[in-house]
Parts: structure tokens; C-alpha cells; sequence
């Protein structure tokens, strides 16, 4: 990820703890830019931080519930106040359950449809004024194919994922005038904790690694502020 740079530039991150979201926030760091990962997990979340820096950026760990609108505001101005600005907000905090819909509980609804749609939502909207003084500057949503594609046993996962991507192109039509650009990123099954928990159909060695996504991201950012990408499509070439 050497190849990228980003220095000057702060991003914040959700889920940046763990998993995918962890890879993008080192692909960051590692290429200059200033990061702060958002969560409620702030142990997990100040550890990401810890080692962010050691690679000589700045970090800021951000604790927010997404369902309440002050913690949202507060989020992005602790990110100002601390890192200077704000240019890229990567919405890539997820949940998913697979499951019958008959099987599937009504929190486990809620928790998706509030995790992987409403909280991008809510933080975009609390961010725009920060993304709005930097621009250019980039929104990223990390989607899936299931947003995509669906899939049986997936329906309310499929549906919030959807709903991301439609999130992301309607947003893309309203904030071009502002030079804000606004991407979803859809990868397959990566091999990552999240996929061992969603019974995926391919076998490890088969799937995506997280570095295909990290580099789908530095791609985005790095492109020139005219580029729009729309959606980025990671699929396991199985052969």
C-alpha cells in the first residue's frame, strides 16, 4: 500500500477494530493519512489505534452509538478538533445473521438493518459539513454483492445491503455539485471472522483476502476528484 498517498488527509473509519475494516485503517495510516476509528468497542478500538500510530500517523479513537444523533455530531467534531479536518468517511461497520426468515428474530432484523444501512446513513449526514469544507473529499460505503445479488438465508441482510447501495448512488447524484464523490465497494466472501460466522459456501483459500478490499479503497482515494467510481465489484475468482 506504499504506492498510495494520502498524507494531509484525515479519515474516519468505522469498525475499524476488526477485520476489513482493520485493513483499511492500516492501508490508510500506511499511506500518510491521519486516521480515527469509530465504535462503541473502545478497548478493541483504542488497541487498532495504538498501532496505527506506530507507523507515524496520528489517530483519534472516536466512541459513538450511531442511533443517537448528538454522539454523531460529537463524533465529527472530536474528529476536527483532534486530527484538524475531516476528507474521508469509510462507512464499513456490518452485521450479519444467515438464517430462514421464519428463523430469523426480530433483533437480529434491527440490529442489521440499523448496523449495516442506518448507521452509514446517520454518520454521512452528521459528517457533511466537515466533508463539505474539505472537499474534494471521498465517502466510501463498504457494501457487498449481497447488495448486489441476493442470496436464500439472506434476506434481511441482502435487503440492508441493498439499501446501502442505493444509498450510495442516490447520494452520488446529490453531492457531485460539491465535489464530494461517493463510492460503494461490494466484495464477495472474504476471509475474515465475519464470513466463519455467515457459513459462506467457499472454502478459505477460495475466498478474497481483506488486502483485495484495502486496495479497492487506496484505488478510490487515489484517483483524480473527477472519477467516479459508482460501485467496485470484488468477486473470488474460483476456478
Amino acid at each position: 500500500m506504499t504506492l498510495f498517498d494520502l498524507k494531509g488527509r484525515v479519515a474516519v473509519v468505522t469498525g475499524g477494530n476488526g477485520g476489513i475494516g482493520l485493513g483499511m485503517a492500516r492501508g490508510l495510516a500506511q499511506a500518510g493519512a491521519a486516521v480515527a476509528i469509530a465504535g462503541r468497542n473502545v478497548t478493541k478500538a483504542q488497541a487498532a489505534a495504538t498501532e496505527l500510530a506506530q507507523l507515524g500517523v496520528k489517530t483519534a479513537v472516536l466512541e459513538v452509538d450511531v442511533a443517537e444523533e448528538a454522539q454523531c455530531r460529537k463524533m465529527v467534531a472530536d474528529t476536527v478538533t483532534r486530527l484538524g479536518r475531516l476528507d474521508i468517511l469509510v462507512n464499513n461497520a456490518g452485521v450479519g445473521y444467515r438464517s430462514p426468515l421464519l428463523e430469523t428474530r426480530r433483533s437480529e432484523i434491527t440490529e442489521m438493518i440499523e448496523t449495516d444501512l442506518a448507521a452509514a446513513i446517520y454518520l454521512t449526514q452528521a459528517s457533511l459539513h466537515a466533508l463539505l469544507r474539505a472537499a474534494p473529499s471521498d465517502i466510501v460505503n463498504v457494501s457487498s454483492i449481497a447488495g448486489l445479488e441476493g442470496f436464500a438465508e439472506g434476506t434481511v441482510y441482502c435487503a440492508a445491503k441493498s439499501g446501502l447501495v442505493g444509498f450510495s448512488r442516490a447520494l452520488t447524484q446529490e453531492l457531485k455539485p460539491a465535489n464530494i464523490r461517493v463510492t460503494a465497494i461490494c466484495p464477495g466472501a472474504l476471509e475474515t471472522d465475519f464470513f466463519e460466522r455467515f457459513r459462506p459456501t467457499l472454502e478459505r483459500p477460495q475466498m478474497l483476502r481483506p488486502s483485495d478490499a484495502v486496495r479497492a479503497l487506496m484505488y478510490v482515494l487515489t484517483s483524480p476528484p473527477n472519477v467516479l467510481h459508482g460501485e467496485i465489484v470484488l468477486r473470488p475468482r474460483v476456478v
